[in-house]
């Protein structure tokens, strides 16, 4: 049986909406877009309005791609294993690992914190943005330093 795939069908997939905030010289704004449909976005004055808005916007563009026969892409969902294979050169794992010893953590948690703050996480006021790997291998450091 083929589902039909109408204005109602694409308005229930669970799009990806993400949130910026942009400052091109004239103040700050909020730019909310869907990722995986093409030069579908808003802005906004605050966060809320950006977010408020790019509902009607998607509404809009699904109609008009499916008036215009377009084809309209899909959300694929995507497991994330929180494991990250990442080639650095050396000169830098020696600056990561000098600074994790410096604030007595571990690589993996300090490259955790500094990825997290680069994307807009504060880590001092979140709770704990760090892996179950981390946490682990600081718990083995002490116990093996005592």
């Amino acid at each position: 049986m083929s589902v039909r795939k109408n204005l109602e069908y694409y308005e229930k997939l669970p799009y990806r909406i993400i949130l910026e905030q942009w400052d091109d010289g004239g103040g700050p704004y909020w730019v909310a877009r869907v990722t995986e449909l093409p030069h579908c976005s808003i802005h906004g004055s605050t966060p809320e309005e950006a977010l408020s808005e790019i509902q009607e916007v998607k509404r809009d563009w699904l109609k008009s791609n499916l008036k215009r026969g377009l084809k309209i892409p899909e959300p694929v969902s995507y497991k994330y294993s929180g494991h990250i294979r990442l080639r650095i050169p050396p000169s830098l794992h020696k600056l990561l690992r000098d600074r994790a010893i410096a604030e007595d953590v571990s690589l993996n948690q300090y490259m955790t914190s500094a990825l997290a703050s680069s994307v807009g996480i504060d880590t001092a006021k979140e709770e704990k943005v760090i892996s179950k790997a981390g946490v682990r291998e600081k718990r083995a450091r002490y116990r093996s330093s005592k």
